[in-house]
């Protein structure tokens, strides 16, 4: 009897390693790999500001808005055109006086068209600029 169990023995054993063994194979995970890249959009608005945003998906239309993954941020409406029938609103009437907050700008008027701008510069008066006579 102990022959025929060594035989079975024997037996057993060459055909687990003829199978390839008995080793405990375990399934390998593919690794899954994820990267997204940064990106940043701006736009300029009309009222000299710019706007800008970072995010992996980006958009911008030029003094419009600018979007980052789905958020928006929009440029502020244009101011509305000075009043050209009031006399403080006319460029000659600006230019050299005193201005409150260094850095700002407005428009101004040239002979009734609001065509002109004004600068507070860093002294505290305005600066106008009067473009040159289209005729």
């Amino acid at each position: 009897m102990k022959q025929t169990f060594a035989v079975l023995a024997a037996l057993a054993v060459s055909t687990l390693v003829a199978c390839g063994g008995v080793e405990a194979v375990e399934p390998q995970e593919a690794l899954g790999q994820e990267s997204s890249a940064l990106v940043t959009c701006s736009t300029s608005c009309a009222n000299g500001t710019t706007l800008s945003c970072s995010g992996t998906t980006c958009s911008a239309s030029d003094q419009d808005f600018v979007q980052c993954n789905g958020n928006y941020q929009y440029c502020p409406p244009p101011e509305p055109p000075p009043d050209c029938t009031n006399p403080s609103n006319m460029c000659v009437n600006i230019n050299g006086t005193r201005c409150a907050t260094p850095g700002t700008s407005r428009d101004c008027c040239v002979p009734g068209i609001p065509t002109g701008g004004c600068f507070c510069r860093s002294n505290g008066t305005w600066i106008c600029t009067i473009p040159a006579d289209p005729q």
